[in-house]
């Protein structure tokens, strides 16, 4: 894992250190989109009942993460549904709380990041025999993944 610099780990003392509901609603938005109400209601699940954060604190949160380019909104009726966006998704990658991909382009994405980065690292060019190893056994993997019937 990437160590963090301490320009991010300021970034991240000085937005979310203090608001730790900010955190947990971008956290939250990463999953799924979601009401304030569901975002409330979610909080009180996660931390079996222990903490319900009140709607005083959380759709103000949500307007400073919206006002901050992080979440989005969409009019549904008369409710509003946040979503996270490219943003706030980048500042959840900063402070190492990456996403798990969900479909196979956010894998593949993933995969071609690392073969490029292998390949203008340098690291191609000295990868040892066990290592290369591995390497033909997952392209042999890949490739029946690939061939399946789907």
């Amino acid at each position: 894992m990437e160590k963090i610099s301490l320009t991010d780990m300021h970034v991240f003392m000085g937005r979310f250190a203090k608001n730790p509901l900010a955190l947990t609603i971008l956290s939250l938005l990463r999953r799924r989109p979601m009401t304030g109400i569901e975002v409330i209601e979610e909080i009180e699940a996660m931390t079996l009942g222990f903490w319900r954060p009140s709607p005083g604190a959380v759709y103000p949160t949500l307007k400073l993460l919206e006002r901050n380019g992080l979440v989005r909104h969409e009019n549904r009726g008369w409710q509003k549904v946040y979503y996270l966006t490219d943003k706030g998704r980048m500042e959840l990658e900063k402070i190492c709380l990456p996403a798990q991909p969900e479909t196979i382009d956010e894998v593949l994405n993933i995969i071609e990041g690392y073969v490029e980065y292998i390949k203008e690292s340098g690291l191609a060019l000295r990868v040892p025999s066990e290592a290369r190893e591995r390497i033909k056994s997952l392209v042999e993997e890949m490739l029946k993944i690939a061939s399946a019937p789907g």
